[in-house]
């Protein structure tokens, strides 16, 4: 083996003691890779920066078994392959950005009905985006109701624009969990 695959299985083991200084040298080794193989599928910067995100949260969740990955370079595209598919697959398939939801728009032809219903959407997502943890829900709010880029938002809080990523996308699991069912029926209605 080279010095450099004996190097990257020394990071792996750390990385799986929970070592977060091994982990932020393997992201920063395999950040520009990964996002460059994700370009090829999704063309949205913010898209991409997601989905990027959710590969590395995903190897760290993973952390334990990591070690005992062959090809590590062929495992993560191929994570990276199926998280951008997934993630296009879930957009053909309407479900719509938290920016997206119609839960504000009144019309003269809206029934009462239709009235309690966004009534309630904008109160479940108020409470859903309130139970955030402080600096998450800062963040989300600075990029969604501000509509600071991720760089204005590093620069503003002092921070990498790699930390604003990945609080907005643990922001947007947590919140598509809490609010997954209401987002259901709200779309079935």
């Amino acid at each position: 083996m080279n010095q450099r695959t004996e190097d990257t299985k020394s990071i792996i083991k750390k990385i799986a003691e929970d070592d977060h200084d091994a982990f932020r040298i393997f992201y920063d080794l395999y950040y520009l890779k990964i996002y460059r193989y994700v370009s090829t599928f999704i063309k949205n910067k913010n898209m991409r920066e997601e989905t990027v995100s959710d590969v590395f949260f995903h190897f760290w969740q993973n952390r334990k078994n990591n070690p005992n990955i062959e090809n590590l370079e062929g495992y993560l595209y191929r994570m990276a392959r199926n998280t951008a598919l997934s993630y296009l697959n879930n957009l053909d398939e309407g479900i719509m950005e938290l920016a997206e939801l119609p839960y504000e728009k009144a019309s003269s032809s809206d029934t009462p009905e239709d009235i309690l219903i966004r009534e309630e959407m904008s109160v479940a997502i108020k409470k859903a985006i309130d139970s955030l943890p402080e600096r998450c829900r800062l963040i989300f709010l600075m990029s969604r109701e501000k509509g600071l880029k991720y760089r204005e938002i590093a620069d503003l809080l002092s921070i990498s624009e790699k930390t604003v990523n990945a609080q907005i996308v643990l922001a947007i699991k947590k919140l598509t969990t809490q609010l997954g069912k209401l987002l259901t029926l709200f779309f079935m209605i």
